[in-house]
């Protein structure tokens, strides 16, 4: 069922609902009329800086009311929002600077450490042209303090401004993981910004009546797509500046909150720590999940504990999405049903297909290969060719699509572990690893062998006393083929996540070279 359409801008939210609750953020909350007046502050703060239509602005902050306003406010003069993380190291924020010519950058000063404006630092001296805005940091001679921009500009309330981006121009820059090499960003227009999360809000129909909180990073797709479903729909939006499931469940409890963000690790996490003599979860009627496999025993338990239901969504930063809600499908493991309709060869776009390695489509039932999307139109990414395309995105995630058209993740095309020639999937055995009682987290990656070439390797955070490789590979054998079995398991303090809680694969495969890690290896194969 489709939900009502949502607010065509923040302004026009915000002139319907000027006086309803807006934004709840370190136990204050604004309305929206406050939040508007803010977004035109920092407009004309922008157009006193020199920004003009197109030009890129680059918002390093925390989950703070300040995000949502520096996004809102470059769209109004025309700016393109670029998002990015608050701890990029100074030469990752400089590279970042040079690759988009940013006019402009809005810095959040990390907490702790000997000097947390160095990145800023680094910026200033290679980037001379660029404007420097700091969000709750300490004056200086090289940057302007976004407070006092925001003072200065309320004096300028009905001053005229450049139109919105148009159908056609970029309005939004996504940055991609990049955790093989420097990320790519994403170009894309308002009207797809809106349809996509129109997409989302059909799922689980949001209203004025809803409290939604959020953690996951705005600067990143997902966390952006959230955070102004809230706001688009009159409800409230709750702000987390870092993820911690005490201070979640305090959120939920005290701001009864009704939706619900939550990755599979930050599930785990919420449930561990729920208390039922301290925490309410009553108000709550939905968990909007992402980003990594959601177990079967963890969704139950999601189900059970906190009464919801669950909207599962499997995407990218290039906004080829699925999603259901439908619990038979989540409890088998299932990100939707995508049965591919359409004539052999000939992709729709947002038809969701299998391809094998001879780029011929698989068309029988639970057939492995790469997950594709039909595209009616390459994906841009700034400053990088066009490139050509045989009609369909290629994710670079393998996957099968059942017989009754619903499609499983099995995970990436580049993580398989080529175990003797004979392909394992990580996630597959993720999934069925994380399931033993003494197994807080688990990730597997494979590890170079001389006569394999590649053996399965199972890191594992241990709960309470650690399991040893053969009680694993007992545990495992009951569900999964002997070849898919770990080879090697790691006893490790932590398994390294993306912000958004996707496993590192790169940095967990250099931690477990370190011959510190506690390892254990099958004698004989």
């Amino acid at each position: 069922m489709r939900a009502a359409p949502l607010q065509p801008s923040l302004g026009a939210a915000c002139r319907l609902w000027a006086e309803r609750p807006a934004i709840t953020y370190r136990g204050g909350t604004i309305t929206y009329a406050q939040l508007w007046r803010t977004v035109l502050a920092l407009a004309h703060a922008y157009r006193r800086l020199g920004v003009r239509p197109g030009d890129r602005i680059i918002s390093a902050l925390r989950n703070c009311p300040e995000h949502i306003v520096a996004i809102n406010a470059a769209w109004l003069v025309g700016a393109i929002h670029v998002g990015a993380d608050d701890d990029l190291t100074g030469s990752e924020l400089c590279w970042l600077v040079e690759h988009t010519e940013s006019a402009a950058l809005l810095f959040h000063p990390r907490t702790g450490g000997t000097d947390p404006l160095a990145p800023l630092r680094d910026v200033a001296e290679s980037c001379p042209q660029t404007a420097l805005v700091v969000h709750e940091g300490p004056p200086g001679p090289a940057w302007t303090l976004l407070a006092d921009l925001l003072a200065d500009g309320h004096d300028l309330p009905d001053a005229p401004l450049d139109p919105q981006p148009g159908p056609d121009d970029t309005a939004l820059l996504f940055l991609t993981s990049g955790t093989t090499g420097r990320p790519k960003a994403v170009m894309e227009t308002l009207p797809v910004c809106w349809a996509k999360m129109q997409f989302f809000a059909d799922a689980f129909q949001p209203g004025i009546d809803d409290v939604h909180l959020v953690y996951l990073p705005i600067s990143h797709v997902f966390g952006l797509r959230l955070a102004l479903i809230a706001l688009l729909r009159g409800g409230r939006l709750v702000l987390q500046e870092r993820f911690s499931p005490t201070g979640a469940l305090e959120l939920v409890t005290n701001e009864r909150v009704t939706v619900l963000p939550g990755m599979p690790t930050h599930l785990t996490l919420l449930l561990g720590r729920l208390d039922r003599t301290r925490h309410r979860v009553d108000s709550l009627r939905w968990v909007i999940s992402a980003a990594a496999n959601l177990p079967r025993t963890l969704a139950q338990r999601v189900y059970d504990e906190l009464g919801v239901e669950i909207l599962y969504v499997f995407g990218c930063s290039e906004g080829f999405t699925t999603r259901t809600t439908d619990r038979h499908e989540i409890l088998r493991g299932s990100v939707g049903n995508t049965v591919f309709r359409g004539p052999p060869g000939t992709p729709a776009a947002g038809t969701v297909a299998i391809m094998g390695p001879d780029g011929e489509l698989r068309s029988g039932p639970d057939e492995v290969g790469e997950i594709v999307f039909g595209a009616a139109a390459p994906v841009r990414y700034w400053r990088q060719a066009e490139t050509a395309t045989d009609g369909w995105y290629h994710t670079g995630d393998v996957g099968r699509i059942d017989a009754d058209g619903c499609l499983f993740v099995l995970g990436r095309l580049n993580d398989l572990v080529n175990r003797g020639g004979l392909k394992v999937s990580p996630v597959e055995v993720e999934t069925v690893l994380v399931r033993h009682p003494k197994v807080a987290d688990g990730a597997v990656v494979g590890a170079p062998d001389p006569v394999l070439g590649e053996a399965t390797c199972a890191c594992v955070v241990a709960d309470g006393d650690p399991p040893d490789l053969d009680e694993l590979r007992g545990y495992l054998g009951q569900t999964l083929a002997r070849h898919k079995l770990p080879d090697e398991l790691c006893l490790v303090d932590g398994i390294p996540r993306s912000p958004l809680g996707k496993v590192d694969r790169p940095a967990l495969r250099a931690l477990i070279e370190d011959v510190r890690v506690p390892r254990q290896r099958v004698r004989s194969r």
